[in-house]
């Protein structure tokens, strides 16, 4: 009997949230009322010479949430921030959020987002990197920020699509930027003199969490949820890697090319008259240009 009593209980207190939405810390639980669904992208037309991003809707978005760059750049783009809506390597058409709102008769307004910044196995180098709650100490300032992004989500009974996303209980939020560039490049000085005979790969754990209020004014914190962004530290290390134009320690110039046509046989994109104008070296780590071809 008292299971029962149980159940009876649990389903009219989720009425009495769906509908009016009592201000209490416990309001949203488990992101019933406003929900973080999960971590989208929209389609794209990428080139090196341009970039058309679509704006994400339930039938065209593309899962995401994990993604990786180079720590100082990938094929010679720099790593500035992500997403980098300039950048083709730099997932500019993603880190789309979809969020959803399934209150009656109110809408929600979001007001901000909070982000908490973890490094996965930072113990791994504390010798190397003083760190605390899995993120560097020299970084501590940058480990919290806060995204404030305006956007309005109908009720779930509503019948106005007004952000396009194909419902009008859901609306993507696209996060700019998600890791700042003073966040690369405290990472990249912590990071980036180590041997990548001890890394090679840094995955840097972001959590957001969306904070709205309802039209009644109350507050609503949807459920927590995580992105990965791995940042990969491989030049030097003798071969050639994805996201590399060549390494200065490996046993072939992978600048060296010969003139064919008035391009130059390695990279369409070089003119060249003689063999000589082709023949390039590989810069060294540690620089935004590393592993990269200088002609």
């Amino acid at each position: 009997m008292r299971i029962v009593g149980r159940g009876m209980l649990f389903v009219v207190v989720l009425a009495g949230l769906l509908a009016a939405g009592v201000a209490r810390a416990d309001n949203n639980p488990n992101g019933i009322a406003f929900r973080a669904v999960v971590w989208f992208k929209g389609k794209g037309n990428i080139t090196l010479e341009s970039i058309q991003c679509d704006i994400p809707t339930v039938t065209t978005a593309i899962g995401d949430g994990v993604f990786e760059l180079g720590l100082w750049n990938t094929f010679g783009f720099d790593t500035i921030y992500f997403p980098d809506i300039n950048s083709p390597f730099g997932n500019p058409c993603g880190v789309w959020l979809e969020l959803q709102n399934n209150l009656l008769n109110q809408a929600i307004q979001v007001d901000h987002i909070a982000l908490q910044y973890k490094i996965l196995g930072a113990r791994r180098f504390r010798q190397f990197v003083p760190a605390r709650n899995g993120f560097p100490i020299a970084c501590r300032q940058l480990r919290n920020d806060t995204i404030f992004a305006g956007a309005v989500i109908n009720p779930i009974n509503s019948t106005l699509d007004q952000s396009g996303s194909g419902r009008p209980n859901v609306t993507f939020v696209q996060m700019l930027p998600f890791v700042t560039p003073q966040m690369i490049n405290c990472l990249r000085a912590q990071y980036a003199p180590l041997s990548t005979d001890l890394f090679t790969s840094l995955s840097l754990v972001i959590r957001a969490t969306v904070f709205g209020t309802s039209d009644t004014g109350d507050t609503f914190r949807a459920n927590p949820i995580r992105y990965t962004l791995n940042l990969r530290h491989s030049c030097g290390n003798g071969r050639i890697d994805d996201g590399e134009q060549c390494d200065p320690t490996a046993p072939a110039n992978a600048c060296f090319g010969t003139c064919t046509g008035g391009k130059c046989s390695q990279s369409a994109s070089l003119s060249c008259t003689t063999d000589v104008d082709c023949v390039g070296n590989c810069l060294g780590t540690g620089s935004t240009a590393e592993c990269t071809c200088v002609y």
